[in-house]
């Protein structure tokens, strides 16, 4: 148990360094009050929607079922992202190899890196059931148990998602050894881990369809039936639901029996089998290519020195699963979601009515080119920045950054190199979605190249303030280089501001009058362009004066 503690309490200072560790007290209070800031508007909506729904289920007798949505959609966005966190942390480590060579048990090391897992996910299960629990408070009629078997459903319901997707890896990497090597983790299990997802929601979805006649019979039940439909992949979320809101000690007791009994099997399973699935999984391999004398020359060739920056970025990014999976693959993850969506529900939506008749009507609505307009500077600000590639570009060199200082070019060179990687990555992820969009919405073919230019021109921005915040306080002293994604608040915050500018473009432009839709539109488009033109050369002014303080 000492060892596990210790092991533990490292692990958390390593991880949990979301400065550079020079900060003073007041500057990291700073940043936390903004993390506080970004967090509020998205709490505060979470809680009015429970709040004026939750009648409606009372009315019911099906009120816990609000509470079983919240716990199901934690676990199922924990799992989801988990699968990709949780490689990253206990195979690919840069202190795995440190750790492997100490006087240590598997089941230490599996149990602390599980612990700041657990931890890790956190912030994301207080986001979401804080607000939630507030609804329900304000509603009233809640036991008195209320909040002390709500703080312990709280405090345990990360850990099923988090042991489902740490078995599924450690059976993965134990039994499948072409899995073992980096680059081919990389590239291979994370598209897997997708399709896992993918398959899933469409199964569910075919699951929900056949039980339609179920599910209004449940809903006439009462007494929170509906409840049995989270058991399909996560079974304590039933029971913890109605511990809270009944005040059920036999529920609590079963739901806690649930995560214990998982803790037990994963362990068990570690204990076995980590090692062996754990010992070269750090290695790469080289391809050790014979190249002629004309492949040399072509290769020597010389080509630009952002060109080559450009490469360089881009290679790591691939190469490296934790970058791979939490940046390359955020470009195109949110396109397939979009593609999944609209395959699933396309019958529901165009039953009864021609969708090409009414997007002809839809296109005759007075300023719709503005709403086009609008909707693509949403979509540059979120798609475009959602990779996390520029607010992430300066920590990801780590302690290596130092060799940003002596190579051949400057720093102005540097970073604009670095934020143009983010913004490929942007204009390719609005470029997807406007093609799936374009599959399912045939509208005019010149809306979605205006769509494609006027969200380059905010992705270009997002970059912009995105690359200014990894500037600003780098995360340069980690121990794997999932902690320069995932730990990285600069890049929490750049996200958040991100989604905050999306919705508020959204809803302010759906609110505009419609005699100032079009001046409106073209005021902010000259503006956005002013703006993009004066941030690109601004932060090449700023890297320069920052980096040589670093």
């Amino acid at each position: 148990m000492r060892k596990y503690l210790t092991l533990t309490k490292i692990l958390m200072k390593s991880g949990f360094q979301v400065t550079d560790g020079k900060s003073k007290r007041w500057f990291k209070l700073f940043i936390y009050l903004i993390l506080f800031a970004c967090c509020l508007p998205m709490l505060v909506l979470l809680y009015f929607g429970i709040d004026s729904i939750l009648p409606l289920y009372a009315q019911m007798d099906q009120t816990a079922t609000i509470l079983g949505s919240m716990l199901f959609f934690t676990c199922m966005i924990i799992f989801f992202f988990s699968l990709f966190l949780i490689p990253s942390i206990f195979y690919f480590s840069s202190d795995l190899e440190i750790l492997l060579a100490l006087p240590l048990k598997s089941i230490h090391i599996i149990a602390a890196k599980f612990t700041v897992c657990v931890i890790y996910e956190y912030l994301f299960s207080f986001s979401v059931l804080i607000p939630t629990y507030a609804a329900y408070l304000h509603y009233g009629g809640m036991p008195m148990t209320f909040l002390p078997f709500g703080i312990i459903t709280l405090l345990l319901i990360p850990i099923f998602p988090l042991v489902l997707s740490t078995i599924f890896t450690i059976l993965l990497m134990r039994f499948v050894p072409f899995f073992k090597n980096r680059d081919r983790f990389n590239l291979i299990s994370s598209i897997l881990l997708i399709v896992v997802g993918m398959s899933y929601s469409l199964f569910m979805n075919g699951q929900n369809t056949q039980d339609e006649s179920a599910i209004l019979m449940n809903i006439i039940a009462g007494e929170n039936s509906l409840l049995q439909f989270f058991m399909k992949l996560f079974p304590m979320i039933p029971f913890f639901a109605r511990a809270v809101v009944e005040g059920s000690i036999l529920d609590l007791a079963e739901g806690i029996g649930i995560c214990v009994i998982a803790l037990i099997v994963f362990l068990t399973l570690g204990r076995f089998l980590y090692f062996k699935g754990a010992i070269g999984s750090s290695e790469s391999t080289a391809a050790h290519k014979q190249m002629s004398t004309k492949q040399l020359q072509k290769n020597s060739r010389k080509r630009s020195k952002t060109y080559a920056y450009l490469k360089k970025e881009f290679k790591l990014l691939l190469r490296t699963p934790a970058y791979f999976t939490n940046c390359i693959l955020m470009i195109f993850l949110f396109p397939i979601i979009i593609l999944v969506t609209s395959v699933l529900n396309r019958g529901e939506f165009t039953e009864g009515f021609s969708l090409s008749d009414l997007l002809m009507e839809v296109e005759q609505i007075d300023g719709f080119i503005a709403y086009v307009v609008f909707i693509a500077m949403a979509a540059g600000f979120l798609f475009g920045t959602l990779n996390q590639i520029s607010a992430t570009s300066l920590s990801r060199e780590g302690k290596q950054y130092t060799i940003m200082k002596y190579i051949p070019m400057s720093y102005r060179d540097q970073i604009h190199a670095k934020m143009l990687c983010g913004v490929i990555g942007g204009i390719v992820s609005n470029l997807c979605v406007a093609l799936v969009l374009a599959l399912f919405l045939p509208l005019s073919w010149h809306y979605y190249i205006i769509y494609c230019i006027v969200s380059a021109i905010t992705t270009l921005i997002g970059n912009t303030y995105c690359m200014f915040l990894d500037l600003l306080k780098p995360k340069l002293i980690w121990e794997q280089e999932v902690s320069a994604v995932k730990q990285n608040l600069g890049a929490f915050i750049a996200t958040m501001i991100s989604m905050a500018l999306c919705f508020s473009i959204l809803f302010g432009c759906f609110y505009l009058p419609q005699h100032l839709l079009m001046p409106v539109m073209i005021a902010a488009v000259v503006v956005m362009v002013l703006i993009a033109m004066l941030a690109y050369i601004l932060i090449g002014k700023y890297a320069e004066h920052k980096m040589r303080k670093l």
